[in-house]
């Protein structure tokens, strides 16, 4: 039996700034530490350098944020859920339907919410919310944010795990690929 495609999405939520964002917190408070050494201080050079480069990292931040977003893509099929994501060269996590735990709603403004499959570190689920795949500690769960209509999708993520289970218990040999 060949692998069906059950569901893919993007994210619909895409907030430029999380407050889990420490490299963006880190430029502005760059920012304001120059800014404040350019008033107080006689020699202007040092201040406005370290105000130069920071607005510069926080600029170039942004445009690179909203295009990780732009092309982070979710497939959940009957087998897996796949989470594509990256900028320059695509990262592509795969996860078997039946090795995750059941699915979990984070609701975000909007009507918007996360998905995560039980429970999970707020922090993690922010790496894995702008699509990184992996931390010094190891790698991240599957998590897919944003989704539009989450309580839908959820529903069909509970669905595809019984099945793919069922499918598991029944010894249905897995001709997937991944």
């Amino acid at each position: 039996m060949q692998e069906r495609v059950l569901w893919t999405g993007k994210p619909v939520h895409r907030p430029l700034f999380h407050r889990y964002d420490y490299f963006a917190a880190m430029l502005v408070v760059a920012f304001c530490v120059g800014f404040v050494g350019f008033l107080i201080s006689v020699d202007k050079r040092p201040a406005i350098g370290a105000m130069a480069v920071s607005c510069g990292l926080l600029l170039v931040h942004v445009p690179v944020r909203a295009l990780q977003l732009r092309r982070l893509t979710y497939v959940v099929t009957d087998r897996r859920v796949v989470v594509d994501a990256g900028v320059v060269w695509r990262r592509t996590t795969t996860a078997r339907l039946t090795a995750l735990a059941a699915p979990v709603v984070l609701p975000e403004r909007g009507g918007a919410g996360t998905i995560t499959f039980g429970p999970v570190e707020p922090h993690l689920v922010a790496a894995a919310r702008y699509g990184a795949h992996q931390l010094k500690s190891g790698p991240l769960p599957v998590v897919l944010a944003g989704i539009g209509e989450p309580e839908a999708v959820r529903a069909l993520l509970a669905r595809a795990i019984g099945a793919a289970r069922r499918r598991q218990r029944a010894d249905e040999p897995d001709d997937s690929l991944f």
